[in-house]
């Protein structure tokens, strides 16, 4: 096990792992630089090698100054009291409160309880955790403890949605559990109600709705300060104690590709953003801002939040939205999830350990039933975890975001799998195979673009099972011209004017040519759609007479109306036009669609006979 600082890590030797690559890649300049020069918190960084593991450290000695992502007494302590007004609580009791807080803050200052080494911290990035087995834990724990024993050891903010394993491992090696905070998750395979698609189908149409375009970051490399006081308008700006970003980091990270920067751009203008990485089949947002001095009807935040969203899950992955206005994500399908700071104290002090016991305390039997209580009135049944603390930890979205992707993928495959032996069967029996896709697929809870062309490829399945078969329109003892005059009588028609709409199923080409001639031959006003099949693509053929083509109506016309139904084209004279297509199940609506064009051309009552 190897200790590296910013002077040594260039002898670094670098596994071919993703932990190991985002370390040498993200982490590693960082702590060449210093945390200020892309960050507000002062923190010491170190690379511990162990194994094929590279293991991020964040050190503080008493930066009580820090964001809490770097500092224990103001998650606990210093946001608390800012936030107990006395418009909240009522002056008397804000005042009780306030002293009770700064009463145990004092203590744990005493206790420097911002003496720790934070493990596994990867700055902005919450969605990583390492795997470790319990004679690891051992061993990182005694190396640390050599190393810096005067500080306490920290796991930060551990989610056991996806690390359950790791909270139940430090357990077996004696840590001791803190309530940090909760996050919120909407997993790919989790089930929503209607109201919640119903919320964001109309999120869904703002952004565009308002004329922004969502693009990549790095079509507009030069954005960084525009990125950084959109971000700072939102978050640093509002509260002191917010984790600043400097300029060069936005413009490292978005030209590095460290994270994926989607922008929404209206004039020219960035007005809002937000930034992505992916890790363990979780989307995690470590950056997001928008430009809160324009209209909130415009809908941007909203907008944002939605498109964040389906990012993750129309690729079938977990998105986690941290917390923060709770009851709008409620609203949209996020499940509210505890995190859990494990700490490591035995080689302290007595006095140091009785702080941490007490805070302990505090946090778990004060702060967390607080934190219940709120997100219950939320999110009720859905806010799952937030009990009282027992062992062993399990994922409180009932699956890991990894099981959940794996789920999704099996599932899509089965039914991709059902569907093309649906399409083999015929009529009745395809329609009994279909059924159960159907209502499986209508009901999908997070619709990805896999699942939308499943949906359209059942659709299509249904619309050619029901279809009929096409009457023997032809027989090989019916010459042309007895057709034609079958046909004839029964055309749809208005007053003089006939239109000829059949499908003939499998026919010789001299026999239809014979056909479309010998109607064309007809007295009167008389239009022809004829559709036959060969070897499973579609023939079309259109005629107009000498009296139709003088009330509007030609050839061309009809194959314009009746081609794209079928996924073909076609063209030809103004008399008689030839076509083709793909799609065998588009041919009643290319009738269909033939039949109401020349009714609206001729503006004519209601026809009297149907489409053949």
């Amino acid at each position: 096990m190897i200790l590296y600082d910013a002077d040594t890590v260039d002898a670094c030797s670098w596994p071919q792992t993703p932990q190991a690559r985002l370390a040498r890649d993200y982490f590693v300049p960082v702590m060449k630089r210093g945390s200020t020069a892309f960050l507000s918190d002062r923190t010491t960084l170190r690379l511990v090698a162990m194994d094929d593991l590279r293991i991020p450290l964040a050190i503080n000695e008493a930066e009580y100054g820090n964001s809490p992502m770097h500092s224990t007494w103001v998650r606990y302590i210093g946001l608390p009291v800012a936030a107990v007004t006395a418009e909240t609580y009522g002056a008397a009791r804000a005042v009780v409160m306030r002293g009770a807080m700064r009463t145990l803050g004092a203590m744990l200052k005493a206790a420097r309880i911002d003496k720790c080494v934070y493990v596994d911290h990867w700055l902005v990035l919450r969605n990583l955790h390492v795997s470790l087995d319990e004679a690891q834990v051992e061993r990182l724990t005694a190396f640390l403890a050599e190393h810096f024993p005067g500080h306490a050891i920290v796991f930060p903010a551990i989610n056991p949605a996806s690390a359950s394993p790791l909270l139940n491992t430090l357990a077996a090696r004696d840590y001791g559990f803190v309530y940090a905070a909760h996050t919120r998750m909407t997993l790919p395979t989790q089930d929503v109600s209607r109201q919640v698609r119903e919320n964001r189908r109309r999120d869904g149409r703002l952004l565009e709705a308002a004329g922004y375009r969502v693009v990549d970051g790095r079509e507009l490399p030069g954005c960084a300060p525009r990125l950084r006081e959109l971000y700072r308008s939102l978050n640093a700006d509002k509260y002191h104690s917010t984790l600043d970003f400097t300029e060069e980091f936005f413009a490292w990270t978005l030209r590095e590709g460290i994270f994926q920067y989607r922008l929404a751009v209206k004039d020219g203008r960035v007005d809002g953003f937000y930034a992505t990485h992916v890790s363990d089949d979780v989307v995690w947002s470590p950056l997001f801002g928008y430009d809160l001095s324009l209209p909130q009807e415009l809908g941007l935040y909203r907008g944002l939040v939605h498109r964040l969203m389906q990012d993750a899950l129309e690729v079938g992955l977990t998105i986690e939205l941290g917390p923060g206005a709770d009851p709008f994500k409620s609203l949209r399908g996020s499940q509210p999830v505890p995190r859990w700071s494990a700490f490591h104290v035995k080689h302290l002090s007595g006095f140091r350990q009785y702080a941490w016991r007490t805070l302990q305390r505090y946090v778990n039997g004060g702060v967390r039933p607080a934190a219940n209580a709120m997100l219950k009135k939320i999110d009720g049944d859905a806010a799952v975890g937030f009990g009282p603390l027992t062992l062993p930890f399990t994922p409180p979205t009932g699956q890991t975001p990894r099981e959940a992707a794996r789920a999704l993928r099996e599932q899509v495959d089965a039914l991709e799998a059902s569907l093309e032996s649906a399409a083999r069967q015929e009529g009745e029996d395809r329609l009994r195979e279909l059924a159960p896709l159907s209502q499986a697929l209508h009901n999908w809870p997070q619709p990805m673009p896999r699942v939308v062309a499943l949906r359209e490829r059942l659709t299509r399945l249904e619309q050619d099972a029901r279809r009929k078969p096409a009457p023997a329109v032809a027989p090989a003892s019916e010459s042309p011209a007895d057709q034609a005059r079958r046909l004839l009588q029964d055309a749809t028609r208005w007053g003089e004017t006939m239109l000829v709409a059949a499908h003939l199923g499998e026919l010789p080409a001299p026999h239809l040519k014979a056909l479309v001639e010998a109607l064309r031959q007809a007295a009167g006003s008389v239009g022809v759609v004829l559709t036959a099949t060969r070897g499973g693509k579609v023939v079309l053929v259109t005629a107009a007479s000498d009296a139709l083509r003088g009330q509007g109506v030609d050839a061309g016309q009809l194959m314009a109306q009746a081609a794209p139904c079928v996924e073909g084209k076609g063209g030809g004279s103004p008399e008689v036009a030839w076509g083709g297509g793909s799609r065998a199940d588009g041919i009643d609506a290319a009738l269909a669609a033939t039949r109401r064009f020349v009714e609206s051309r001729l503006a004519g009552p209601v026809p009297s006979g149907g489409v053949g």
